[in-house]
C-alpha cells in the first residue's frame, strides 16, 4: 500500500513544483542543470554539476529505499546524466526535483514492459 501511494504521489506531483517541498540542487531549475552540465563537458566548473548528479542519486536512492527497491540498478550514471539532460533541454523551466521525478516514472514504465 505504501508503495502505492507513493508512485501515486510521484505521479501526481511531478510538474507540479508547488505541491511538495523540495531541498538543496533539487529546487534549482533544469536551466541551470544544463548550463552547469556544458561547463563540466567542457572542464571549467565541475563542482555545480556534480552537486547535481549527487543529489539526483540521492533522490534515486530515496524512491530505493521507500520502496524496498532498486529501480536504477542497471543503469550507469552517464545514463541519467543524458536522460536528465534531455528532459531539462526539452522543459528547462522545471526544476531538477521535477526532472529526477519524471525519470523515477520512466523507470517504473520500462520495468514494468521489460516484466510483461
Amino acid at each position: 500500500m505504501k508503495n502505492l501511494f507513493l508512485a501515486l504521489c510521484l505521479v501526481l506531483f511531478a510538474g507540479q513544483a508547488s505541491a511538495y517541498f523540495t531541498w538543496g540542487m533539487g529546487s534549482q531549475t533544469c536551466h541551470l542543470y544544463v548550463s552547469a552540465k556544458a561547463e563540466y563537458d567542457h572542464a571549467r566548473d565541475q563542482r555545480t554539476h556534480l552537486a547535481h548528479l549527487n543529489w539526483i542519486k540521492g533522490f534515486i536512492t530515496g524512491i530505493n529505499w521507500s520502496r524496498e527497491s532498486d529501480i536504477a540498478r542497471d543503469l550507469s550514471i552517464e545514463t541519467v546524466d543524458g536522460w536528465i539532460d534531455t528532459y531539462c533541454r526539452a522543459n528547462l523551466d522545471a526544476s531538477i526535483g521535477e526532472a529526477s521525478a519524471a525519470l523515477v516514472v520512466d523507470l517504473e514504465k520500462q520495468g514494468k514492459a521489460q516484466k510483461e
